[in-house]
């Protein structure tokens, strides 16, 4: 493979990276089939939807087969598949930690959180016997 498929390659599995779709989903079939398969489908959704009639629709499908045409391009694919989708993250950021204490507010909040005030520690202590 030589460097222009290879770029042209990389640009259409970043199309499908972008729009996030599966491009065995766009073609109607399992992450399983061959690559005969992948031609088969592909040329009769083509001949479904045409570039001079529906020509977005003709762009997914052809990124999709692109994706998926050649052993290689079709293993990066498989792995991008693999991957996880990155973790929710909510519209709202965490509230801010309140940093302002006064020193006799820490005394306060550690006798509230602890158990140091209720432990009893002259049985800690023994008589050193000389």
């Amino acid at each position: 493979m030589d460097t222009s498929e290879k770029k042209s390659l990389d640009q259409l599995l970043s199309l499908i990276r972008q729009e996030l779709t599966n491009p065995y989903e766009v073609l109607g079939l399992r992450q399983n089939a061959s690559l005969e398969q992948v031609k088969k489908a592909y040329f009769a959704l083509v001949r479904e939807f045409p570039p001079e009639r529906d020509p977005i629709a003709f762009k997914k499908i052809r990124a999709a087969y692109e994706a998926v045409r050649t052993p290689e391009a079709k293993a990066a694919t498989d792995l991008f598949l693999l991957h996880a989708p990155p973790p929710y993250t909510p519209d709202s950021p965490p509230p801010a930690p309140i940093l302002e204490y006064q020193q006799s507010d820490w005394l306060v909040l550690a006798r509230a959180y602890s158990d140091l005030g209720e432990v009893d520690f002259r049985k800690d202590y023994r008589d050193i016997k000389i």
